[in-house]
């Protein structure tokens, strides 16, 4: 039996809707994530928030991979117990993702994320790569590869930017650095340690060894990984591949879990003076149905 006349227009009604139902989400999504990055305070307002519960960016760099799903835990980050992010803020420019980072996804600020979902936990900052691979305690503890013992940097007395900028150059190696401790049980400590994370950048950018920053997320239970609080699954403007990589994720998302996550391109900022840019664009998604 062919559809009647109705029926095609209605079905075409509903996939117009869909569709625009689909672009609104993605602007809004866009426009709220380009909020974030241009907000720049010092903490949220609340009992020592952290400024990243309310602010900028926080985006992790993945590749799509057959064995896993790119929102669960690589076979490092599982090893460690903790997920590597960066943190992006219009004060802290950055201009370069971690290991030719093209592609990936977001997550909604804490105070932001969606009702029910998953409270993932930040548990440290790093004003560079602190090559969070080869350190214990979930990527923010001792390097193994080097002589001496990390520890957080309150427990080495470093509270401030400038403590930390005077200690990297007694020793300015990347790997033998200090991190900022901003674990919930550090409160209210939590807040200015994370915002003087965020100061290093700004007063010792251009020496940094490299343009990204660091923090370190638990790994969260994988079995409870559709309610992650995703936002969007971005690309960067300009790789090869990374469209297609954040395609790829948007559709396994929709796959896995039957809902529509926003691809978003986002435009790196090439000079410090410059922000980053985050955009929707509907050529660019790749699940036409939520």
């Amino acid at each position: 039996m062919f559809p009647t006349l109705t029926q095609l227009l209605v079905s075409a009604t509903l996939s117009v809707a869909v569709a625009n139902a689909n672009a609104s989400t993605g602007t809004q999504v866009a426009a709220q994530m380009q909020r974030n990055h241009d907000s720049t305070p010092t903490q949220c307002q609340g009992n020592a928030v952290p400024a990243h519960a309310c602010s900028g960016v926080l985006l992790r760099s993945t590749r799509p991979s057959p064995q896993y799903h790119t929102w669960h835990h690589s076979p490092n980050s599982k090893a460690k117990g903790g997920v590597s992010f960066s943190y992006l803020r219009a004060d802290v420019p950055t201009l370069q993702l971690a290991e030719d980072g093209r592609s990936g996804y977001t997550l909604y600020p804490l105070l932001q994320r969606p009702k029910g979902s998953l409270r993932y936990e930040l548990l440290c900052a790093s004003p560079t790569d602190s090559d969070s691979w080869e350190r214990d305690r979930h990527g923010c503890g001792n390097n193994r590869k080097t002589a001496d013992v990390q520890m957080a940097c309150h427990e080495r007395g470093i509270l401030t930017a400038e403590d930390w900028i005077e200690q990297f150059r007694e020793n300015p190696d990347y790997k033998a650095q200090c991190t900022f401790d901003i674990q919930r049980e550090r409160v209210p400590e939590r807040a200015d340690a994370f915002y003087q994370s965020l100061r290093v950048k700004q007063l010792y950018g251009n020496e940094m060894p490299y343009p990204w920053n660091e923090v370190i997320i638990r790994a969260w239970d994988e079995d409870r990984s559709s309610t992650l609080p995703i936002q969007s699954f971005f690309y960067i403007e300009g790789p090869g591949g990374a469209l297609q990589q954040a395609q790829a994720d948007q559709k396994d998302w929709h796959r896995t879990n039957g809902t529509f996550i926003p691809v978003i391109r986002i435009r790196l900022p090439a000079t410090l003076q410059e922000r980053a840019q985050f955009s929707y664009h509907e050529s660019d998604q790749a699940v036409a149905l939520p």
